[in-house]
């Protein structure tokens, strides 16, 4: 497996000033990593409740999806939706700090352990040797523990989006670059780059997919998600058929300072030929395991596109 070279080059111009607020907080994310962690996780939860009074149109934006994909809760659900969403959104914070200085980094040092861990599925992974898997991860706020909790037990390449600015870009793929209980490091793989996807699944290589975003760029096609139309994007459905991948979704829910994953089997006839009753078929399964864990899926994404700016 590759690695990414020059995205994870440190280069002397993220030491300007134009960049010293970004290190401010990848410092405070550092020092929060030195503290017990029981006292992380309530230092983001805190985190999160800041957020929830400093970031209004962050917070107006998912109430608005909240709103739209549960109609038949009331204001007060809505709330509390909403307040344990922002919660979680902190607590994300600290799971980036766990990715990226966790004991994992240093496998010949500590024995990584997995008290924290619980799988579902496992056997699953299993029953498809002579194929690549396509591990399909919606957007939920453990994404971050979810591509740790995998890095344990199988080899599997994380898709990305580049970042624009090239600190952010430096510090998400370091992060996102990880350790296997081997000690062989397993570096992401950018979402523009189809090719190396193709190539890494026809060489039974895993991937680490997260296709339930927004997407506007061409060839999208709109497909209801909680029942109204979202722009989305087929390309797994090219990705599973030129990859001769098999698709498998994966969902993760964080239980205080617990996690579970559930690897579901892998789907049959997928992809069909039909991109939209494939993209349907998965915003079903989504849905699903949204409406048991709604907090913790990721609201603060404009999905619907219900109005114009940049996403989250």
């Amino acid at each position: 497996m590759s690695r990414l070279k020059s995205t994870q080059t440190f280069k002397i111009q993220f030491l300007c000033p134009k960049y010293w607020g970004i290190w401010l907080g990848f410092l405070l994310l550092r020092l929060i990593s030195f503290l017990p962690r029981r006292l992380k996780f309530f230092t983001g939860k805190k985190i999160g409740q800041l957020l929830y009074y400093i970031a209004p149109s962050r917070k107006s934006l998912a109430r608005k999806n909240l709103q739209l994909s549960f109609p038949e809760k009331n204001k007060n659900q809505i709330e509390n939706i909403l307040k344990e969403h922002f919660e979680s959104l902190g607590i994300s914070l600290i799971e980036t700090t766990i990715n990226l200085w966790g004991s994992h980094r240093h496998p010949q040092k500590k024995p990584i352990k997995m008290p924290f861990f619980t799988f579902h599925g496992l056997e699953n992974l299993q029953q498809y040797p002579s194929q690549g898997l396509l591990l399909v991860v919606p957007h939920f706020t453990t994404i971050e523990t979810t591509g740790l909790m995998l890095s344990h037990i199988m080899p599997f390449r994380p898709i990305y989006r580049k970042h624009d600015n090239p600190l952010m870009e430096y510090l998400i793929t370091k992060s996102r670059t990880l350790v296997l209980d081997s000690g062989q490091s397993v570096a992401p793989l950018a979402n523009s780059d189809t090719r190396a996807m193709i190539r890494a699944l026809k060489d039974h290589e895993n991937i680490m997919i997260l296709p339930d975003q927004r997407y506007r760029a061409k060839g999208n096609i709109k497909v209801p998600f909680f029942g109204v139309d979202a722009p989305s994007n087929p390309g797994i459905c090219k990705l599973a058929k030129l990859g001769n991948a098999k698709v498998l979704p994966v969902f993760t829910k964080r239980n205080g300072q617990h996690y579970e994953m559930t690897i579901l089997p892998g789907l049959d006839n997928f992809p069909s030929g039909d991109d939209y009753s494939d993209i349907l078929r998965l915003h079903q399964l989504y849905e699903a395991e949204i409406k048991t864990n709604p907090a913790q899926y990721l609201w603060t994404h404009n999905r619907w596109n219900l109005k114009k700016g940049r996403d989250f």
